[in-house]
């Protein structure tokens, strides 16, 4: 995503050549026209003061300059500005993480102006650092690569060294690999039907289309039960990121309206990282995105809904269904055929800050994803074996006691099918 590629030039407001870094791809521009934000937290223990940060910042730009670009008419272009990405610094007695969650998720961060700004909470011997950025040019893999990069060059520049670091590119937009993909299968996959009632969360009353207010709800899983969790997954044939779709969908269904018994749960596979068991080490593809899986029966047990969504994954990388929920992603966004999926998760398994850091260290990383949606999303990462899960979700949509009641069902199933 964030790779400087096909670079050419176009003439700023004041005449002024300016990098066109490229074009932007049909499901970036989606995500764009949607305003689709990231919120992401990383923790960094050492001292690490705001004039060092703001070096390791500029460090981190010249790495990656295209952060440092705007949208306009579809394209990537060079940012005219030179306006300073960290826009607040705190003291951690006068603001929470909690608070910053809050105020990012339901902020506006317009791409015309600039894709990402940074935030830092501050205490005597630790930073939190939040990005908010437009998902168009960062998922989970790509966040993960920002926030590694910055907390070591952070670390050189609190030991008076230059940063000096091998090639690293971002992702890039994968609409071109993706058409490779179906042209090797050579087969349409089969259309997609739903039909009959679904599980949905309900709603506590009619919308006007007025403005929203994004909240949060932080799940917490420890390092003991999520290991249980994925000797349980390994046993049934099954995966983690199954296992956690089957546990939101029962849990869901308990407090759907109704109580249909069938659902359909949306997915986002990351194919750059191993699901277990893995897919394929040939796809390296980013995210793929709003795959739906019908659950038809949510009276079986939850480790055979699992493997059903297990199984569909990966019966979807071998028909090209998966490919095609990609391609047809622009068109589908938003339509009436993905209202009813309650919770989308994106589980990038182990979460590894793969850049050598001597004096600061990484203690921890998390991300939010927050749309205009009826069904929340919930947003996975795993570090150092604890599993957080921030599900966001917008309060005139879903109600507070309504997603603590489907948190607190999620949690107990997934401890329940360790003992199984």
């Amino acid at each position: 995503m964030l790779n400087d590629l096909n670079e050419e030039t176009s003439q700023g407001p004041l005449g002024r050549e300016r990098r066109v870094y490229r074009e932007a791809s049909p499901t970036e521009l989606i995500y764009i026209a949607a305003r689709m934000i990231v919120v992401s937290r990383s923790s960094l223990s050492g001292m690490v003061g705001r004039a060092q940060f703001e070096a390791a910042v500029a460090h981190l730009e010249a790495r990656y300059g295209i952060l440092r670009s705007v949208v306009e008419d579809g394209q990537f272009v060079e940012r005219s500005d030179d306006r300073s990405a960290v826009e607040s610094w705190l003291p951690a007695d006068g603001c929470s993480a909690e608070a910053m969650y809050a105020q990012l998720l339901n902020a506006d961060l317009d791409t015309g102006k600039t894709l990402y700004a940074i935030h830092v909470i501050a205490a005597d011997d630790a930073i939190d650092v939040f990005m908010l950025t437009s998902h168009a040019i960062t998922d989970a893999t790509s966040l993960i690569e920002l926030h590694s990069c910055l907390a070591h060059m952070c670390d050189c520049v609190v030991r008076g060294e230059a940063p000096a670091l091998r090639a690293q590119p971002f992702p890039t937009p994968v609409d071109d690999a993706v058409s490779r993909s179906l042209a090797a299968l050579g087969t349409d996959a089969p259309s997609s039907s739903y039909c009959g009632g679904f599980a949905e969360i309900p709603m506590p009353g009619p919308h006007d289309s007025g403005p929203v207010t994004h909240r949060l709800e932080r799940v917490l899983i420890g390092a003991e039960t999520l290991h249980r969790i994925k000797q349980a997954s390994h046993a049934t044939g099954s995966s983690v990121h199954a296992l956690l779709l089957a546990a939101l969908a029962l849990a869901i269904r308990d407090v759907a309206e109704g109580h249909p018994r069938q659902i359909l749960m949306r997915s986002s596979v990351d194919m750059r990282r191993r699901l277990e068991p893995h897919v394929s080490p040939e796809l390296v593809f980013t995210a793929i995105t709003g795959h739906i899986t019908p659950v038809p029966d949510l009276d079986r047990p939850m480790v055979e809904i699992a493997r059903l969504i297990f199984d569909d994954i990966h019966q979807g990388l071998a028909n090209g269904s998966i490919f095609h929920d990609y391609i047809n992603y622009p068109r589908a966004f938003g339509s009436a055929q993905q209202s009813p999926v309650a919770i989308n998760v994106s589980d990038i398994q182990t979460v590894q800050f793969h850049w050598p850091v001597e004096r600061l260290a990484v203690t921890g990383f998390e991300y939010a994803l927050g749309w205009m949606k009826k069904f929340p999303n919930a947003s996975v990462s795993v570090y150092d074996g604890q599993l957080i899960a921030n599900i966001v979700y917008v309060e005139e949509f879903a109600s507070p006691a309504t997603i603590r009641a489907i948190s607190g069902g999620f949690v107990r199933r997934l401890a329940s099918v360790c003992g199984q």
